[in-house]
């Protein structure tokens, strides 16, 4: 039984984890395009992103 409770808090450890550096990532994106484009809108060409 308690290998089954590691593996499973493993899994759900590493996806929390993944999650985390994907959200990091998207608001240090946002973050750099405010500082090299502080002027321009973002209504003028959509760009859609994947999620994973």
């Amino acid at each position: 039984m308690m290998p089954v409770v590691t593996v499973i808090l493993i899994f759900f450890a590493g996806f929390g984890v993944g999650y985390a550096a994907r959200a990091w990532r998207s608001r240090k994106r946002k973050h750099m395009r405010q500082l090299y484009a502080p002027y321009s809108s973002s209504t003028s060409r959509p760009v859609t992103r994947r999620a994973f």
